[in-house]
């Protein structure tokens, strides 16, 4: 009975012990022996790899014109008038720069005529006028295809979209202005090393805008073909003129307003130094707007989205639901190779440890004294999430001491330290309720986007698009083979 009484009290004694808070740390012990064992120490620095952690729509334009008017057969620059059943791929020539400043290309001869399908040159025509007639040569042998172009002279043709070329100066503007803030961050010597590296990443940029530049053609083709001819010189000023009265009036400014100059005069200078201007920053607005006034008739951009929808995207990703362990945190530091001995190290740090016991601020403290690279943060460390840090006998700390609290002189490869929590917030997941306005806003997008591609494939089938950066660029009649009739 004596023997279960005495049990009975030790539980009691030792629950009621378990509800007592921790004694605080002392810093005036002796370095007699090693000091308090703390969580296994690793190899490397207190702070982590990671650093620290935390986590043109052409709008107002009036609706196109429903016309069903028929696609045009003919592809390339006006004035060849080469059926889409007869044209194969058209090889690229030396772009010509006239005096008005439009933009041309002369063509060579398009394979061998056969007997049975005679092929005669049309006249060939810049916008507006008659160029200079060429004589018919006959076609050169056939040559073996050529690995795509990387390297781009601004007058060169790099797409066809039905009748509309689309030249490498029409997008290289945007390739350089994207690049040229990080060249501009770069050593001078860096770039000349990674030359290489930059160039495949300016191909790669080519790429993705040429992308775009061919939807855009797309839509803007589709948006002239809804204008009956005889009425088009009558409609399409009018239409124009309002897409111009945008440009100017709020798209011109936010450009001024972002490269940070004062003038159009200024903006069209720097626009000229990536080989562009305000005159093809309009057009391309344009073009943009109207062919936006014809999709928004075609994609819905408000689909309904059910609550069995949300939830099941919910839990399909609910890994991007996880909320990591966090928290917030300041720290003192000595190093031990700023020392003779450990001792002496272990001393210092007491000494800091002190004055922050006896109310000293810990972040003026680390400020005059303390040894680690975050001391003139004050060893403050902002939102730093759990197992991000190189050093485990830190992270086991932070994520396991009380709030507010200092710890114990805490040992590592790299030194002694003092850390207290600022705040911690407890690994989680972000409840359902909480996630679906933006799981919603995610599936809004993933619809309107499938809608797009959706109609800019049906188009692809229904005009030509000839794309040189292309690995395989199909052959004019395969683009149009399934155009409108």
């Amino acid at each position: 009975m004596c023997v279960i009484a005495v049990c009975a009290a030790g539980f009691w004694l030792r629950a009621v012990l378990a509800e007592q808070p921790p004694p605080p740390p002392r810093f005036d012990t002796e370095l007699n022996q090693p000091p308090p064992v703390p969580p296994a120490a690793v190899q490397g620095s207190g702070f982590g790899a990671q650093g620290f952690g935390g986590q043109g729509s052409g709008g107002g334009m009036p609706p196109a014109v429903a016309y069903n008017v028929p696609a045009s057969g003919v592809f390339g620059p006006p004035g060849m008038n080469v059926p889409q059943e007869q044209a194969r791929r058209l090889p690229l020539a030396q772009s010509q720069i006239y005096g008005d400043g439009m933009r041309t290309s002369s063509l060579a001869p398009s394979p061998t005529p056969t007997a049975a399908q005679p092929w005669t040159p049309g006249a060939s025509q810049v916008w507006g006028r008659d160029a200079p007639t060429q004589p018919w040569m006959p076609p050169a042998p056939p040559v073996a295809e050529e690995p795509p172009i990387t390297i781009f002279k601004p007058g060169q043709i790099i797409a066809w979209v039905g009748d509309q070329p689309i030249q490498a100066g029409d997008i290289m503007p945007m390739v350089e202005q994207i690049m040229a803030p990080h060249l501009a961050e770069m050593d001078p010597k860096v770039v000349e090393q990674q030359k290489a590296a930059i160039d495949h990443q300016k191909d790669k940029l080519m790429r993705q805008a040429l992308d775009s530049s061919i939807q855009t053609k797309l839509l803007y083709l589709d948006f002239l073909r809804t204008i009956p001819a005889d009425k088009k010189k009558e409609i399409l000023p009018k239409i124009t003129s309002r897409a111009e009265e945008q440009f100017m009036e709020k798209q011109l400014p936010e450009a001024m307003e972002k490269a940070k100059v004062e003038t159009q005069a200024e903006l069209d200078a720097k626009l000229r130094e990536f080989g562009s201007s305000i005159q093809s920053q309009k057009q391309s607005f344009i073009e943009r707007a109207l062919g936006q006034s014809v999709l928004s008739q075609k994609v819905n951009y408000e689909p309904e989205i059910t609550h069995q929808a949300m939830l099941d995207y919910y839990y399909a990703n609910i890994a991007d639901y996880e909320i990591s362990a966090r928290a917030r945190w300041e720290k003192l530091t000595v190093r031990f190779d700023r020392f003779a001995t450990k001792q002496e190290a272990w001393a210092a740090l007491g000494a800091m440890g002190n004055e922050v016991l006896r109310g000293a601020p810990l972040h003026a403290v680390a400020q005059r004294q303390s040894q680690g690279i975050d001391a003139r943060e004050g060893g403050y460390h902002d939102w730093t999430n759990r197992g991000s840090l190189a050093s485990e006998t830190l992270d086991q700390a932070i994520f396991n001491l009380p709030v507010g609290r200092l710890s114990d002189r805490l040992e590592d490869a790299q030194g002694f330290h003092i850390v207290r929590v600022i705040e911690r917030v407890e690994a989680g997941r972000v409840p359902f309720e909480q996630a679906q306005i933006d799981i919603k806003e995610t599936l809004r997008k993933e619809h309107v986007k499938e809608q797009v591609n959706a109609y800019v494939a049906k188009l692809k089938q229904e005009i030509p698009v000839w794309n040189t950066l292309e690995d395989n660029p199909p052959l004019v009649g395969e683009a149009g083979s399934n155009r409108r009739s």
